[in-house]
Parts: structure tokens; C-alpha cells; sequence
């Protein structure tokens, strides 16, 4: 029994990290809080550069506007596997001057 649970804590330890993707946003200004909770993650803030973990593929404008309407002007939104656009960026912005 022992060993089916050792077992499972491995399993667990290990498929986790598949299902959450580092993402990582930039401010126009520091961060006032180290920590922030937006978009269900807690995102560690350091001046300008926050990350978290968002069970996501890739990056939206959607979260980037809800971040914004927390965090302030955001300038770079990305994980590994996107990047959210220029275009977006600016429309990310204007969530920030709400």
C-alpha cells in the first residue's frame, strides 16, 4: 500500500508540470506588490517582471486585460510558446487606463 502511494506522489510530482505553462508579463512601471492574484495565479512580481504558472497554451488578450486592470500598462506578455502581438498589446493597454 505504501508503495502504491509513493507511487502515485511520483506520478503526480511529475505530470504536473505538464498541465501549468510559465508565463511572464512586463510593466511600464514597477509593481507595487511582490505578489499579485489575477487570472486564478498568483504571479511573483519583481519591479517590472512578473511570472506564474496559467493552465494555458498560449497567451490571450483577454488575461492580458485583466492583468493590466491589476498590474497597470503591460508591455510584454509571453510564455515558451507565444507572444501577444503589438497590436494586442495596445489594445492591452487601454484595459491598464480604465
Amino acid at each position: 500500500m505504501l508503495r502504491s502511494a509513493l507511487l502515485g506522489a511520483v506520478f503526480l510530482g511529475l505530470a504536473a508540470p505538464a498541465f501549468a505553462n510559465g508565463f511572464t508579463f512586463e510593466t511600464a512601471e514597477p509593481v507595487k506588490d511582490k505578489r499579485i492574484t489575477v487570472v486564478g495565479t498568483v504571479w511573483t512580481c519583481e519591479e517590472t517582471v512578473c511570472t506564474g504558472d496559467l493552465n494555458r497554451k498560449k497567451v490571450s488578450l483577454n488575461d492580458c486585460k485583466k492583468i493590466a486592470k491589476k498590474a497597470g500598462e503591460i508591455v510584454a506578455f509571453k510564455n515558451t510558446k507565444s507572444e501577444l502581438s503589438a497590436e494586442d498589446l495596445e489594445a492591452c493597454k487601454s484595459a491598464a487606463r480604465k
